[in-house]
């Protein structure tokens, strides 16, 4: 379900661009350095998001050093350092991965699942005690969901609504103003709703082959016929659900005053998200049909997602 939330590369300034990536470096070593290698895993874009817009909300001094990796050898990369949201967006990316995985297993009893959910275990433990609020909120909410998904509610808005309700509250605004604080939340909010929405059009064609829960099957009446028809029948409909949830995200955007990295931000919200959104209604394809490694780094090939 993570992944979605990416910049518009091709848009972006290369001051930007080397930020962004020194971000994305950044938490993947914070993962390293908090949970170890396998923690590094789990890293995607979604929580690098969450990181960056903490910062420059909390208008947080970045201090960048250069430093190799494992994935990097040969050349150092710039990296944000001894950043309190970069460490905690690792401590959030965590505990999403660790419920996805959950979720997966108790959806298709996958072993990698399994597997992956017993290797995070203790960095689950450990990021739950950091977090217990956060963690409670997220156990709480993505066990709802799997009870309406069992009980294959045809209310979208309501399926939509409990995913949602956990990015909204996973902005900290202590010292901010309460009109910010209350603008982040709605963003927060609508967020998750967007990524829940723009995931589950994505899988549909997935879930249809495998006979397995999508809220789009009951909300919009699916009996059964071609995949290719239905998705072509309700994309309208999709988009505008899409589209208005981007909308009300750039709607509280606009009532923050921000100043550090306006510039990458206004490029995710405004052009990365909806790039994604078009991207996802227009089917991007390739091979084998399985999705896109939701990377902006990538060199061009086609690879499978790699975020479970």
């Amino acid at each position: 379900m993570f992944g979605y939330i990416k910049v518009h590369k091709d848009e972006l300034k290369i001051k930007e661009y080397y930020l962004f990536r020194a971000y994305y470096c950044g938490l993947c070593r914070a993962l390293k350095k908090r949970y170890g290698q396998f923690g590094r895993l789990v890293l995607n874009f979604d929580t690098t998001f969450l990181a960056l817009f903490l910062s420059s909300w909390h208008r947080t001094e970045e201090h960048l050093i250069q430093e190799r990796c494992l994935v990097h050898p040969l050349r150092k990369h710039l990296m944000i350092a001894d950043n309190p949201f970069v460490n905690y967006a690792a401590d959030i990316n965590i505990l999403l991965a660790y419920h996805n995985l959950k979720d997966n297993w108790n959806d298709d009893r996958s072993p990698i699942s399994w597997i992956g959910m017993k290797m995070l275990k203790s960095a689950y433990k450990k990021a739950a005690h950091l977090h217990p609020d956060s963690a409670e909120l997220i156990s709480a909410k993505t066990n709802e969901l799997s009870v309406l998904e069992k009980a294959k509610s045809a209310n979208i808005d309501q399926v939509a609504d409990t995913f949602a309700k956990i990015l909204e509250n996973l902005c900290p605004g202590e010292g901010c103003p309460k009109r910010e604080v209350s603008a982040v939340k709605w963003l927060g909010y609508n967020l998750g709703k967007w990524i829940y929405l723009v995931d589950a059009y994505d899988d549909l064609t997935e879930d249809m082959e495998k006979k397995k829960y999508n809220p789009y099957l009951y909300a919009y009446g699916y009996q059964g016929e071609e995949s290719e028809i239905f998705q072509k029948n309700i994309k309208p409909k999709v988009e505008f659900l899409l589209t208005y949830t981007l909308s009300q995200i750039s709607q509280s955007f606009e009532l923050l005053d921000l100043s550090n990295n306006k510039g990458i931000l206004e490029n995710i919200i405004y052009l990365g998200m909806m790039k994604q959104t078009e991207s996802v209604l227009n089917q991007r394809s390739c091979k084998n049909n399985e999705k896109l490694l939701r990377n902006t780094w990538c060199q061009g090939e086609c690879y499978q997602r790699r975020n479970p």
